[in-house]
């Protein structure tokens, strides 16, 4: 029977990490204020629906509500705007619509995030391309039905209770979203776990696990697999324990619950190209360094902007080695070289926002430089 988690959730790792773009504020002095949330949600391009009811079953193995709804036995809708990729994996998350307000549907919605897998928009040739899509998500309450009879065997103030359409079994906890990773499986991890029974096709998992003050992660469960019964499940579970959180993100965490996490992990066919298309970075360059950067070549041909790429590997730190200058935009005016210099000041998380390694992996870094810092 699939576990229900009632969640207080709580971003341990927000300071640490990137934010997910939101909707930009205004002032009106004294006070600052923010896009008010629609009243209608936008077009969907899927929903997901997040049953509480053991009667309705759901593809998730670990389901998230926020308590206070699930106690009041409230039913919610969000949409999230999510980049897609080809592959269907949802990244970089913002919730657009959510009703009721204040019920932490929301929250649940983005901490579901690692779960939600869909069919990505196909591009003119057919091919499946990323791009900003809508996805819905219903959050159904559970529909608990109480039936009272009496009993004329066991006397007259006794009565038999029937609960029917019980809502699974739950507990409360507090989720960290967007870990930030001391230690993460490497590609040659990952690519020694890929099972036996995988076959030349790519496989997903998600292994649910409890957070140790330590970092470490401890009993460790499957979440979810696709495909099924062909080993994915049971190597997420292994590889899990391999992951360790930054103990500058557990001194943030909260004290007097369960932590747990869920650990989504990607098995790529074997063989694959071991690139990094989907980085979550932790650590930038200093904006104010790049207008020193400019290559002297291109301003003296009058420009002002350019566009370099720097091809790096990724190191066990997720900081950026070996980088190569790739061709710039325009050519040959030194813009991949300064690319370089500045990559390799930037680091990444040690899991991609798609589920897959980073170490050992190559990535391309692509800057835009200005002559003057932008305003």
């Amino acid at each position: 029977m699939p576990a229900l988690l009632i969640a207080l959730f709580a971003n341990a790792a927000a300071a640490a990490a990137p934010a997910a773009p939101v909707a930009p504020t205004k002032e009106v002095a004294p006070v600052v204020v923010s896009p008010e949330m629609p009243k209608t949600s936008p077009p969907v391009s899927t929903t997901v629906t997040i049953a509480g009811d053991e009667d309705s079953p759901s593809s998730q193995q670990v389901l998230i509500w926020p308590a206070s709804a699930l106690m009041q036995r409230a039913s919610g809708r969000v949409t999230l705007s999510c980049f897609v990729d080809e592959r269907g994996f949802a990244e970089r998350c913002t919730v657009v619509f959510e009703t009721p307000r204040k019920m932490g549907f929301g929250d649940a919605a983005l901490a579901l995030r690692p779960h939600l897998r869909v069919t990505p928009h196909k591009g003119a040739d057919g091919q499946p391309v990323g791009a900003l899509m809508n996805i819905g998500l219903s959050f159904k309450a559970p529909n608990t039905q109480i039936d009272v009879h009496m009993d004329a065997g066991m006397g007259a103030h006794a009565a038999l209770v029937d609960v029917t359409h019980n809502p699974l079994p739950v507990k409360k906890i507090t989720l960290m979203t967007n870990p930030v990773w001391m230690e993460a499986p490497d590609f040659d991890a990952v690519a020694a776990a890929y099972p036996a029974d995988g076959g030349r096709d790519g496989g997903f998992a998600i292994a649910h696990c409890g957070v140790m003050m330590n970092g470490k992660m401890t009993n460790c469960r499957l979440a979810k697999e696709a495909p099924q019964h062909q080993g994915f499940g049971a190597a997420a579970v292994k590889l899990a324990a391999q992951f360790r959180v930054r103990p500058e993100v557990m001194q943030r965490a909260p004290r007097g619950e369960p932590i747990e996490v869920d650990v989504p992990i990607r098995f790529d066919p074997p063989g694959a190209e071991r690139m990094v298309t989907a980085p979550t970075w932790i650590q930038g360059f200093d904006p104010d360094a790049a207008p020193r950067l400019f290559p002297p070549e291109a301003a003296a041909k009058g420009l002002t902007t350019g566009r370099g790429v720097a091809r790096c590997k990724v190191g066990p730190d997720g900081g950026m080695v070996d980088c190569t200058p790739e061709a710039g935009d325009p050519p040959d005016l030194g813009f991949g070289q300064a690319a370089v210099k500045l990559a390799t000041a930037m680091k990444m998380n040690l899991w991609s926002a798609d589920a897959g390694p980073v170490e050992g992996g190559m990535v391309r870094v692509a800057i835009r430089l200005n002559l003057k810092p932008a305003s």
